[in-house]
């Protein structure tokens, strides 16, 4: 191998922190980057000293952090040497030094930042924040335009720079949930506008850098490509077509519910995952529906439209296979409304009308929209340009893969309702029941979730909250934790509507729990008396052994819902902490803030 072409990365392995390691990645990279290139007939750009380079993400699931890598990555051959930082971690009196500034951050719930971002945006919007004349900005934010407020921390944040004094290097962008082509473009706006060397020279050494990979090993870039191509590799954007192994409804009879256990295989794929990561599933939508929409759209379904990647293909396989087509996209309701005249929806389609907005979309789907707007019509391209690409879902792995080698295992409550007079499906819960025969195969891929672990003590007690789906990862962290010989207590609290029915897992959980490796499990069945009672209340009600369980090092970890279940339980934490710990408001705060730093706090919510 031509050392001039080797670039050195640092082994996972190497005895560095995340933030050493990255820093010593972009250093070396940016060094043999500048190194003389012989082979290329390119003359390498004159040394400079390396510009810093800060890059702090806020993450709830990873996908932030990830970015921050390659964006550090990247920035190593474009001449910084940069740092990756978690924002739980990163030392706020620093801020006043920075002198070139990226932000990665996800909106958490209703528009609040992810947890390991909590304390980093109370120093930023408080007055003890520095100025910041010095510091050149750019804020990449994540968010799903499903939520009302889309990449609501983001904006916070790069509003909060600005206000501080600091100049936006690049603007701001808010990516949806189809972030790659915005994050490429995004990374290289900001980096050509932070590099000392200009953007044009930013571009030229990325050419090389690239041109360097390529012919790293001694073959050219053509027999690179071919040979990674004949090697399957499974990710997000080619998933692993898993036979199904198990459909099992997991409620008793009479339940209000349909909860399903499923069993993929994982033999052949060479994915691997870790108790505490998620599964991403790619579904196909309801036939049925993706009829009725052709027919109110007044055509055949055989017209040739533009699939997600561009290609052509007939407008049924585009409807089942490539768009959402249930939830109602802001361009087409904004469409319809222009092209239908309705004052009703123009109203609603103006600026500030988030609560009115809300409360119309809510139940409703794209075939109402056509059904009581036939004025407003669409040619086909029109019709899916206006629609949201079909994305995977992500749901908590309930396995753990030395309990199940070679497969894994989801935990779903299938969604069904009725509403304006329809019955609603939710896309891929009832594929997942009703559409993918036992053998049949369903595209997935794993995404792992390093901030969802149980504890790296063996030893540590770990305290968990699931209720409903919830139980998901925490059945997978038992058995984790069984099959690995941990002799650390482990705490479930686990609830849901009714015991008779809806006690998911209730013969393994009662089984782990008589072995000894489920030391305590607490029950909240809201329908079984006339006051409701939640996993919350069970919290408050043994609150001096769960705050002694914490004194004792353990871990606490939530999953379920975000918009209530999840701020219901860390009040009650709070609670918790004040009335069995002794302390103030404010200490009890602070105690939480502690326990989210040393990773002792994580939740898994949605």
């Amino acid at each position: 191998m031509n050392q001039q072409n080797f670039v050195p990365v640092l082994p996972d392995n190497a005895p560095f922190t995340l933030e050493q390691r990255a820093y010593l990645n972009g250093f070396l990279a940016g060094l043999f980057s500048r190194a003389p290139q012989p082979s290329l007939a390119v003359p390498a750009p004159e040394s400079k000293p390396l510009t810093p380079l800060t890059i702090l993400f806020g993450s709830q699931t990873g996908n932030a952090e990830n970015l921050s890598k390659r964006i550090a990555k990247e920035a190593g051959k474009r001449g910084f040497a940069p740092t990756v930082q978690d924002l739980g971690k990163y030392h706020t009196p620093q801020l006043a030094s920075e002198s070139a500034l990226l932000v990665v951050t996800s909106t958490y719930g209703d528009g609040e930042p992810p947890d390991n971002a909590k304390a980093f945006w109370e120093f930023l919007s408080s007055d003890a924040a520095p100025k910041l004349a010095q510091t050149k900005f750019s804020v990449l934010a994540l968010g799903d335009t499903n939520y009302a407020k889309f990449c609501a921390f983001g904006k916070s944040v790069d509003e909060r720079l600005a206000k501080l004094g600091a100049t936006r290097a690049h603007p701001r962008t808010d990516c949806d949930v189809e972030y790659e082509e915005p994050f490429a473009k995004w990374m290289d706006g900001a980096l050509g506008a932070l590099s000392a060397q200009g953007a044009e020279e930013a571009k030229k050494c990325l050419v090389i850098s690239n041109q360097s990979e390529a012919a790293a090993d001694g073959r050219t870039p053509t027999q690179s490509q071919i040979t990674n191509h004949s090697v399957p590799t499974y990710s997000k954007s080619h998933p692993f077509p898993a036979p199904l192994l198990a459909n099992v409804r997991l409620n008793g009879t009479g339940s209000a519910k349909d909860t399903r256990h499923f069993a993929f295989s994982l033999e052949g794929s060479g994915l691997s995952y870790e108790a505490g990561d998620a599964l991403g599933v790619r579904a196909t939508n309801c036939a049925e529906l993706a009829e009725e929409l052709i027919r109110a759209l007044g055509r055949s379904g055989e017209e040739p439209v533009p699939d997600r990647d561009g290609k052509e293909t007939p407008l049924r396989e585009a409807l089942i296979h490539h768009y959402e087509i249930t939830r109602i996209p802001s361009p087409l309701l904004k469409a319809v409304a222009e092209r239908s005249g309705d004052a009703e929806l123009q109203k609603l389609t103006a600026p500030g009308a988030n609560g009115e907005l809300t409360k119309f979309l809510w139940g409703r789907e794209i075939i109402d929209l056509l059904h009581g707007h036939p004025a407003a019509k669409f040619s086909p391209t029109e019709f899916v340009a206006l629609l949201k690409k079909l994305q995977p879902r992500l749901y908590s792995i309930s396995s753990s893969p030395k309990a199940h080698p070679g497969e894994v295992h989801l935990c779903v409550g299938v969604v069904r309702y009725d509403s304006l007079g329809r019955s609603r499906k939710g896309v891929c819960s009832t594929f997942l029941a009703e559409r993918v025969p036992t053998g049949g195969a369903v595209p997935v891929f794993v995404h792992h979730n390093k901030n969802f672990r149980p504890p790296a003590n063996p030893d540590a007690p770990m305290i968990m909250v699931g209720p409903g789906t919830g139980i998901a990862p925490f059945r997978a962290f038992l058995e984790e934790r069984r099959a690995s010989g941990a002799k650390g207590k482990n705490w479930l609290f686990f609830g849901d509507q009714r015991a008779a029915t809806d006690f998911l897992f209730r013969e393994e959980i009662e089984s782990i729990q008589r072995e000894g490796t489920l030391h305590r499990l607490d029950l909240a069945f809201s329908r079984d008396q006339a006051e409701k009672v939640y996993v919350q209340n069970r919290m408050t009600e043994h609150a001096k052994e769960l705050y002694a369980w914490l004194e004792e090092g353990g871990g606490f970890y939530v999953c379920g819902d975000a918009s209530r279940m999840a701020k219901d339980v860390d009040a009650a934490l709070h609670q918790v902490i004040q009335t069995a710990g002794g302390k103030s408001a404010d200490e009890a705060t602070a105690y939480i803030a502690a326990l989210k730093k040393n990773k002792r706090y994580q939740r898994d919510v949605y």
